[in-house]
């Protein structure tokens, strides 16, 4: 499930060394294997396609709420408040018990035999079988005895007996039976192939399709409909059901030879890229995909310099990016810390342990807040800040005997307090960070709009990849290109008229996780229960939203949540 975490859709890219690292060490080789064989590149491909098959409606119907957010807003992998708490107790639990699960000797397994097989055309009663019911009726088919020698006029004997035997059993079966019907008519269809009479075999496939679509045959009926001498297809259009059949297998075929099917492995460049190639590369990697985002980063990591990146910047990029999101995963607050904090919170950045003016730790970034993660004996809680509670954010700096040390000092709403940080060599790249996380909540406030703050968390993790990446005198003014919402704040001032303001509850984004936003061609609204909490299956309303191409997102307007991203209605306008 989670080699989706890992694939880039537009360039139909996946991280496989990414996702090994996401395995434990001792399944690695398995896992690689795995990755090697025609299966999984199958999967892959059906995966890039979005394809709706067996894999992805289960994955649909098992996707949690929280799941269906990072659909709306893609943001760097982080462990939840929530998973951090359950792997804590998990760790205790295998320590305390000391299991080692291991996966099952295959050949210790022995398999359940099934029911024994009947010689006529009847159910097989329950019972049967060591007294085990089985869990679906099963039908038996008697077919016709061979006669021999087999010569022509023998085989073509023992087809027509076949044919003559399956239209009985289709006329005497009764209508509600569909699922055995679909498979007589399967049969005859393929007796009719058999014997050159290929517009029957179609009138067969044409009544399959209606009756059981999982076992219609696409590609032998396609090549069928293409070895038809002339005179068989005229007649073929003059029936209207066969000539629908005929015009929708051709079409499938059509859209399959337009799907573009290679799957690349992600490989760090190894040339200088300009702009365009860097957008690319950047977008491969899975590190962000709108392409303002990944041009202000070109801009950033491109200062003082040429307006091309060397493979060694992006190397060294790309790394500190993949060290830091490793390292997040690995944080592990107290319960005492956790119990402060909402379940859906993430833990995005630690400073340095810090001298502050509410003791010593370490300040730790939220999506939601700043706080003090103290040390000593019992590491404990500070609050320091709500992102929609700060009033003013200053760097500057106090003297301590002949040195001037750099010193964070945020001002909230709700305290007379100032909280002072002398966070030194960090107390810049900080200053910036808390900044662009007050400007991000207050544009998500004003325009009822969650994804500003997902945007602003994105740009300062972009601000702390760079400073650690480029590591000079410039770094600071580099990561200071990222800062698009404080800057927005200061120089072009968005004011939300008050009327759309008392009016507007909540703001959507059907291009979500989309490189580019994109024009919404129709809307369609379907009511159900509004109650979240009502597990009924499919029975919330929903907003369907057509997009460019033949695109389509799915909102569950319950809880303004994503239901379905981007399946395809083929490539023309809805």
């Amino acid at each position: 499930r989670e080699v989706k975490d890992h694939l880039n859709y537009e360039h139909r890219v996946f991280n496989s060394e990414e996702f090994l690292k996401t395995r434990a060490v001792g399944d690695q080789p398995f896992y690689k294997k795995v990755l090697e064989t025609y299966m999984f590149h199958s999967f892959l491909k059906a995966r890039l396609n979005r394809k709706m098959d067996a894999f992805a409606r289960l994955d649909l119907s098992t996707q949690s709420e929280e799941d269906r957010l990072d659909l709306m807003f893609p943001t760097p992998r982080r462990l939840t408040i929530e998973k951090m708490a359950s792997k804590r107790i998990g760790a205790e639990r295998k320590a305390s018990r000391r299991m080692v699960i291991s996966m099952p000797n295959l050949q210790d397994i022995q398999l359940p035999e099934g029911p024994t097989r009947n010689s006529s055309l009847r159910k097989v009663e329950a019972g049967v079988g060591k007294g085990r019911t089985p869990s679906k009726s099963i039908t038996t088919f008697k077919i016709p005895e061979i006669h021999f020698p087999l010569m022509f006029q023998c085989v073509h004997s023992y087809y027509t007996d076949f044919f003559n035997h399956l239209s009985k059993a289709i006329s005497t079966l009764p209508p509600e039976n569909s699922a055995l019907l679909a498979r007589y008519f399967y049969l005859r269809g393929l007796v009719s192939l058999m014997q050159g009479k290929l517009l029957n075999a179609l009138s067969d496939f044409q009544n399959l399709e209606k009756t059981d679509l999982r076992i219609f045959p696409t590609d032998l009926v396609r090549k069928i409909v293409e070895t038809l001498p002339r005179s068989e297809r005229l007649q073929a259009d003059r029936k209207p059901e066969l000539k629908r059949l005929i015009s929708r297998v051709m079409e499938k075929q059509r859209e399959v030879l337009k799907i573009d099917d290679h799957v690349k492995n992600f490989e760090l460049p190894k040339t200088h890229m300009q702009l365009d190639d860097f957008v690319k590369r950047i977008q491969e990697s899975g590190i962000v995909r709108d392409i303002d985002t990944i041009h202000r980063l070109f801009d950033a990591l491109t200062v003082g310099q040429q307006k091309q990146i060397d493979p060694e910047t992006f190397r060294d990029f790309y790394n500190y990016w993949k060290e830091t999101e490793a390292e997040a995963q690995e944080v592990n607050l107290p319960p005492a810390v956790i119990e402060h904090l909402d379940k859906n919170e993430c833990v995005y950045k630690l400073s340095c342990s810090v001298k502050t003016n509410c003791g010593v730790g370490k300040i730790a970034l939220t999506q939601k807040r700043l706080f003090l993660l103290t040390e000593g004996g019992r590491p404990g809680y500070v609050p320091i800040a709500a992102f929609r509670d700060i009033e003013d954010v200053k760097s500057t700096t106090v003297a301590f005997l002949l040195l001037r040390i750099p010193t964070l000092r945020i001002k909230t709403l709700s305290k007379k307090e100032v909280f002072e940080a002398n966070l030194k060599t960090e107390c810049d790249l900080w200053y910036l960070i808390v900044k662009e996380m007050w400007a991000g909540k207050k544009m998500a406030y004003d325009h009822k709009d969650p994804q500003y703050i997902q945007q602003a968390l994105t740009n300062v993790l972009l601000m702390d990849a760079v400073v650690g990446a480029l590591q000079s005198s410039k770094s600071i003014y580099a990561a200071s290109k990222l800062s698009y919402f404080d800057r927005m704040k200061n120089e072009v001032p968005m004011m939300v008229p008050k009327t759309t303001s008392e009016t507007l509850k909540h703001k959507i984004n059907p291009s979500a996780g989309e490189t580019f936003p994109q024009a919404i061609d129709v809307l369609l609204y379907t009511p159900g229960h509004l109650d979240p909490s009502e597990r009924l299956d499919n029975a919330h309303p929903k907003l369907w939203c057509a997009l460019n191409e033949g695109k389509v997102v799915v909102f569950d307007a319950s809880t303004w949540s994503i239901q379905q991203h981007c399946f395809k209605m083929g490539r023309s306008k809805l």
